[in-house]
């Protein structure tokens, strides 16, 4: 196992652990809110469950605290030329992989996890938004934002780190896949950094990306590219990029 692997398996079991006790103390303390959480993704599970009959039966059921925000580990998507054009062709186009998400899955046999969101849904769903203004999420968001800024400053940028009031116009991805999404990356290409960037906001409510702190310069670097073609030709590349929350490891 390399270093990454092993860094990205600590974060994985880390954060699932505090996600299974975050909720369970909002079963116990917020029973209402856990209640409207259950029942929202209970109805995403069942239409979930009409509209894919070939795949219900590897389907299993769990407990809502060990569903509602759980761990997947490089999860597969899929989209097609239908998705973009309504067409009918069923054809595979490029579906990224990100490198760990949070999200509410569906267990499936041989103990994998798949995030609800890959499945088409409702159109009125609220899964992700609920669950995304949940106290512990959004004080978690607000850390991620507040550490971001801290890493960046130095370097003369900065992030609007507001979210004490939830802002739905604030967010880019209306129907993620997943509600957080981590790119572990220790490559100092810039392009391809900016590609773990589009990967993760396309994907997550909640990007982020994490780099060694030895890296961290070239990210820096790329960022600055982009706010530099944002305020040079007006093309709102940086408006985007800085959707992304920013981590280093020493």
């Amino acid at each position: 196992m390399s270093l990454t692997q092993d860094f990205q398996k600590q974060v994985q079991e880390k954060m699932e652990e505090y996600f299974i006790e975050k909720l369970k103390q909002l079963k116990n303390t917020q029973s209402i809110l856990f209640r409207n959480l259950t029942e929202e993704y209970n109805r995403q599970f069942s239409y979930v469950e009409r509209h894919y009959p070939n795949r219900k039966r590897y389907f299993r059921s769990s407990e809502p605290e060990y569903v509602l925000l759980s761990d997947i580990t490089e999860p597969n998507t899929y989209y097609t030329q239908d998705d973009c054009h309504q067409n009918g062709n069923n054809a595979s186009i490029y579906s990224p992989r990100i490198d760990l998400t949070f999200s509410p899955i569906i267990k499936k046999s041989r103990g994998t996890n798949e995030s609800i969101g890959v499945y088409k849904l409702t159109q009125d769903i609220n899964l992700f938004k609920e669950l995304h203004q949940v106290p512990f999420v959004k004080e978690l968001e607000l850390k991620l934002k507040e550490a971001t800024n801290e890493n960046l400053k130095s370097h003369g940028l900065t992030y609007d780190i507001s979210c004490e009031e939830h802002n739905e116009n604030a967010y880019i991805n209306k129907r993620p896949l997943h509600l957080f999404g981590i790119e572990i990356e220790n490559q100092k290409n810039a392009k391809h950094l900016m590609g773990d960037f589009l990967n993760a906001i396309s994907l997550a409510r909640i990007p982020v990306v994490i780099v060694p702190q030895e890296r961290l310069i070239s990210l820096v670097n790329m960022l600055r590219f982009s706010l530099t073609i944002n305020e040079l030709k007006e093309v709102p590349i940086y408006e985007m990029l800085s959707k992304v929350n920013i981590l280093y490891t020493s």
